[in-house]
């Protein structure tokens, strides 16, 4: 199941925030060896200095077992400013409804795709929430493989190109009712994966 946390629940997921900065230098730096920015076994960038909201996946016995970070478009964000290139000389978004998604992590090979689904069906239902039309987000190529597999494929996908060690990817994604059904209908999921109740009772204003 999956916490939503938002900036102002913060501090009741001190706890649970640390240990993701935990995971994501297991996931980053140990097992895939990009180029990141660490501290006393932990991963965060400048990015996560902008209020982000996070999703924090848990498995069955309660361990993290994945998350994924959000930021709006209207301000700073790793597509516009730093994978430049994966824009094809297009112009970068910029709007409250487009929202982009980045630092997707997951550990435990054998769930790795269950969590994975119930991360895709958690931000489409805060998107919903929200209000907010469309997701972007870079991705190696793993999860361009993944993707469609899960149900998900990308309305709109860049060239693959290789950044660092890796081939990346700009997918652009319909936050939409339909897209919800599809990521449910594949992993079998049959109602919200989301366990905290948040307060997103109003949509995003455009």
């Amino acid at each position: 199941m999956i916490d939503v946390v938002t900036p102002d629940l913060y501090s009741a997921y001190a706890n649970d925030l640390r240990e993701m900065f935990q995971q994501r230098f297991r996931v980053f730096k140990q097992r895939l060896g990009w180029e990141v920015s660490t501290d006393d076994g932990e991963e965060r960038d400048d990015f996560d200095a902008l209020y982000p909201t996070y999703l924090l996946a848990r498995d069955q016995s309660g361990a993290l077992a994945g998350s994924w970070r959000f930021l709006p478009t209207t301000g700073p964000y790793m597509l516009r400013d730093v994978f430049a290139q994966l824009l094809e000389d297009e112009k970068a978004p910029y709007h409250p409804l487009v929202w982009e998604g980045s630092r997707f992590a997951v550990e435990g090979r054998s769930t790795r795709g269950r969590t994975s689904s119930e991360l895709l069906c958690a931000v489409t239902e805060t998107c919903l929430a929200m209000g907010i039309r469309e997701l972007i987000t870079v991705y190696d190529a793993r999860m361009e493989r993944l993707l469609p597999r899960l149900g998900c494929p990308p309305r709109r996908q860049s060239k693959g190109m290789r950044i660092g060690k890796e081939i990346a990817f700009a997918g652009r994604f319909d936050m939409t009712h339909a897209t919800l059904a599809s990521l449910r209908a594949v992993a079998g999921i049959r109602g919200s994966v989301i366990r905290n109740a948040f307060a997103l009772e109003q949509p995003a204003v455009a």
